[in-house]
């Protein structure tokens, strides 16, 4: 049986519906195009409690979005950082700050035993003509570290060893009243939770943003292990001496008790 050639013209056909189903499916989201966002972040206080501040402004220019806006801020906490769930339902009740934490949080852990977890935060965005603007400011925690020997450098210098901590930027999902943005950008479409209870799932709009920093990164002393012998020595002396000490008085005081009833 003779197979017959196919046409010309199908062929040709067929594949320009392949390269354009192709193209259509890897095209990027125009819509986003119309949506400029930027990210302030920087870090205060000295120590180890530090404050968080993260200023997040979208500005619309050939798009427009409904009035009422939410932003989930999905940050990653790194090992050598913490935030304190207790403390957050507290400022909570008085700031009205809505954030949920995925994960048991240790606070009494060094570094070299936590792990990483995630912190969401929820805001609404508040409308400012063609803006939306919101800021978040979150308390974090810095965990103590393994003591090292210094550098080589940190010795000549006779600089106290310290450890970077590194947090990166978060990702920032949108989602609106009466906004369907699955239709015009379903690739950036992801699954998160829904609010501060974390007992259910939402999806949102993945945005792209621009930020003053790669990531905020904080510096923490740590042991000196030059010092260990010093440090030794200086603890059991200290201890020793308190328990002479102490021994040294009960003795005293039981003596004087046995004269009293002698």
């Amino acid at each position: 049986m003779r197979l017959s050639r196919p046409n010309g013209v199908s062929f040709w056909l067929s594949f320009l519906v392949a390269v354009s189903s192709t193209l259509a499916s890897s095209s990027p989201c125009t819509y986003l195009d119309g949506i400029h966002t930027s990210m302030m972040r920087r870090i205060f206080n000295q120590g180890f409690h530090k404050e968080l501040s993260t200023e997040i402004e979208l500005m619309l220019t050939t798009v427009s979005l409904p009035e009422r806006c939410f932003l989930l801020v999905e940050e990653t906490i790194p090992k050598g950082m913490y935030v304190d769930p207790d403390q957050l339902r507290d400022i909570s009740e008085f700031t009205g700050l809505r954030t949920y934490v995925a994960a048991n949080v240790d606070v009494e852990k060094p570094e070299f035993e936590a792990e990483v977890f995630r912190l969401f935060v929820f805001r609404e965005l508040e409308p400012q003509e063609n803006l939306r603007v919101t800021r978040v400011d979150v308390p974090v925690h810095l965990r103590y570290h393994k003591p090292r020997e210094p550098t080589d450098l940190e010795r000549a210098r006779h600089e106290q060893p310290m450890a970077i901590v590194k947090m990166q930027n978060p990702r920032l999902l949108l989602s609106c009243d009466e906004e369907h943005f699955a239709t015009a950008c379903p690739e950036r479409m992801v699954s998160s939770y829904c609010d501060s209870s974390g007992s259910t799932k939402c999806e949102f709009l993945n945005i792209p943003y621009r930020a003053n920093t790669n990531g905020v990164e904080v510096s923490v002393p740590v042991g000196n292990l030059d010092h260990t012998l010093h440090v030794v020595a200086l603890t059991t002396l200290v201890v020793s001496g308190a328990t002479v000490y102490l021994m040294v008085s009960l003795f005293r005081k039981s003596e004087h008790e046995q004269g009293q009833q002698s």
